[in-house]
């Protein structure tokens, strides 16, 4: 496919990154550094205005299969897949990080009153949120999943220096029935339970063990890790579109929210949409201020400025204070290990989600990225054609890629040797992001 980007920050990077191997890609960019920054890709970088017509077609958007709007603005998202459409590209994608956005753009009268479509509009703050919450309410995890209507769950744990689990060999552990370890993330690398060394890893501080789990077992295998008691207070740091979708939905389940922003207005506007949260003006990093609203009693903190340095600083001091998890919005990719080395359990940034949904708009229908972790490794599920052939599960197990659980008339069912995926199954994945596309082109067959 022929594909232009709109812009060529973190998201539009990432996008370029990601498809350049299989489609040939143009990214727009106004900022003529783009060009050094994107060199070692194979891509063209076009410098200009993504809402400037002369610059999209000089990028080729009258030919392109697919355009993408993914600037760090809505406004200009907005205006430069309307040109696109309207230049004569066959498909368009637009980013957007306000809700109200995706509200208008999906009733078929503004179709109507502009006279084109916007083919999808994605709004990954939104993924961003859910997947905060869900790990939030969840004591002692750093990621979560939620598959097969709520029948199982993917939850990742880190294993931690003076723990029960560090420094032992992970093969001799007992789990609770109804729990599969599907491996282990090690330095970003990923060793399933089909590695050969698997059965020789010993666990060591940082290690990170990834579960799945029926809903059954998933409390007692809970048990295991979660420390101390249930959450029920949350400090937020930062109100925009992000802080306010998880206070939202915090306040739903009955959390205490302590929401701190530092725009007055922005304040006022919280105060209204959110009234049983405590919503305090003032700056993320005074660290008077956080140990005065008790930063130190929050069960979990979560950063999600629009500054990275914001976050890490307050992320410290909330890790200094004895917070027990920290999660926390990193918008470069390059700090995001950082932000792990230091103690912070959950760097979380946007691209991951806008990511998923490119890819889940150009792949097969059938197949779903339900969640990235570490970066590189992927959680996908995959709803098997009925043309295909019945396939034992201990034979799409390698060191890279596992089938972990599959879903057959309502019912899941955990890893087994002997079990086989029929046609129609649904299968559920974990597998490193650069082999992903290979394993999904054989099990499709």
């Amino acid at each position: 496919m022929y594909i232009v980007v709109a812009g060529g920050g973190e998201v539009g990077g990432e996008l370029a990154r990601t498809l350049e191997k299989a489609h040939e890609v143009v990214v727009i960019d106004r900022n003529p550094q783009a060009r050094e920054r994107l060199g070692s890709l194979d891509v063209k970088v076009v410098v200009g205005g993504a809402t400037d017509p002369d610059t999209l077609r000089e990028a080729g958007v009258d030919r392109a299969d697919l355009f993408i709007a993914c600037t760090d603005s809505d406004e200009v998202n907005l205006l430069a897949s309307l040109l696109a459409k309207g230049l004569g590209s066959r498909q368009v994608l637009c980013f957007v990080g306000k809700g109200g956005y995706v509200d208008v753009l999906a009733d078929p009268r503004t179709a109507e009153i502009l006279g084109t479509r916007i083919d999808k509009v994605l709004w990954p703050q939104r993924a961003m949120a859910r997947e905060i919450v869900e790990v939030i309410l969840v004591p002692g995890a750093v990621d979560v999943e939620l598959l097969a209507e709520g029948r199982l769950r993917f939850v990742e744990y880190r294993v931690k220096e003076g723990g029960p689990y560090a420094h032992r060999l992970l093969w001799e552990m007992a789990w609770p029935e109804g729990v599969l370890v599907v491996g282990v993330v090690r330095d970003g690398t990923f060793l399933s339970f089909a590695h050969p060394l698997f059965s020789e890893l010993v666990l060591e501080p940082g290690d990170k063990l990834l579960f799945v789990t029926t809903a059954r077992a998933f409390p007692e295998l809970e048990a295991h890790f979660a420390v101390g008691r249930e959450v029920r207070r949350v400090m937020i740091l930062g109100g925009g579109n992000v802080g306010f979708m998880v206070a939202q939905e915090l306040l739903k389940r009955r959390v205490e929210v302590v929401l701190i922003e530092a725009s007055r207005e922005r304040c006022e506007w919280l105060s209204q949409e959110l009234p049983e949260a405590l919503v305090i003006h003032g700056d993320g990093t005074d660290i008077e201020l956080l140990e005065a609203e008790g930063m130190a009693e929050a069960d979990v903190v979560v950063a999600v400025t629009d500054n990275d340095e914001k976050n890490l600083l307050a992320s410290l001091l909330a890790k200094q204070l004895g917070v027990s998890k920290v999660i926390t919005r990193v918008s470069r990719s390059e700090t995001r290990r950082l932000f792990e080395q230091v103690g912070i359990d959950l760097p979380l940034t946007p691209r991951q989600a806008a990511v998923r949904s490119v890819l889940d708009f150009l792949g097969p229908e059938n197949v779903e990225h339900v969640s990235t972790m570490d970066e590189n490794i992927e959680l996908l599920e995959v709803e098997l054609p009925e043309a295909s052939k019945a396939k034992p599960l201990r034979h799409l197990a390698l060191p890279e890629v596992v089938p972990v659980a599959l879903e057959r008339d309502h019912r899941v069912m955990l890893y087994r040797e002997d079990l086989e995926a029929l046609p129609g199954d649904r299968l559920f994945l974990v597998a490193a992001r650069e082999v992903a596309d290979e394993a999904l082109a054989q099990i499709l067959r």
